[in-house]
């Protein structure tokens, strides 16, 4: 059967060659394990550095030298790259410098095709904006993508057209990250084997914040790659 095959990386271009756009969402993951941030892009100067903020993290504080991996989303391209502080600055806001990479690694997504995995998942029925606890259920996510989901349970978690909560812990580049999806239903089906019924739920993921992109990105590309075991010759 003929699998999809992800777009191989990008890597040697300059920053300013993938051209990200001024107030994207940068994620900055230290070397210390379980720790990450989230800072805005205000601006580079190529070969000089780059310009970010952190956003709802007052108390963090950095300082000279403290090395980052920085990802990125750009399109549906994931966008990382190795830097560090080169200066703290506070006046007349917060911001820092960070050092200007000698070149990025591109990774294109594909947005729609979904890939085959077996993921635990929390699913919450979301009832007038609010979350009902006698709603929650475990389910299995069959296959994923940036768009949606495929969701298992044993009984229907949600109607056609209904808004639900996906809450599912994922590992990416060996970070554990606990993701928390608003989706829709979009189409709900029942399958018998023997005794038991299977319901299968196709949802659409809505209003993902962009931190939460980037992560989900992040593991998608990852469960391409091992659907592949590698990257195919084209």
């Amino acid at each position: 059967m003929h699998r999809p095959v992800p777009q191989k990386d990008e890597v040697g271009r300059t920053l300013a060659e993938a051209a990200p756009a001024i107030g994207e969402r940068i994620q900055l993951q230290p070397r210390t394990p379980g720790q990450r941030l989230t800072a805005q892009l205000l601006g580079y100067k190529e070969s000089q550095s780059v310009l970010v903020s952190l956003l709802r993290q007052p108390g963090t504080s950095g300082h000279e030298g403290m090395r980052f991996m920085a990802r990125l989303m750009i399109g549906n391209s994931l966008c990382s790259f190795e830097t560090r502080v080169l200066q703290v600055q506070i006046r007349p806001f917060a911001y820092w410098h960070l050092e200007y990479p000698e070149h990025v690694e591109i990774q294109r997504v594909r947005a729609h095709t979904r890939v085959p995995v077996v993921l635990s998942v929390r699913v919450e029925r979301d009832e007038l904006g609010g979350l009902l606890a006698a709603e929650s259920q475990t389910a299995i996510c069959r296959d994923i993508s940036l768009q949606g989901a495929q969701l298992e349970s044993a009984r229907p978690v949600a109607g056609s057209g209904e808004r639900l909560f996906v809450t599912a812990r994922v590992s990416v580049a060996g970070m554990d990250h606990l993701l928390l999806l608003p989706a829709v239903v979009r189409n709900l089906h029942q399958s018998e084997t023997g005794l038991l019924s299977t319901f299968t739920h196709g949802v659409e993921f809505v209003d993902l914040e962009e931190e939460t992109r980037l992560v989900l990105a992040g593991f998608v590309y990852e469960q391409q790659l091992n659907s592949l075991g590698a990257f195919e010759e084209t």
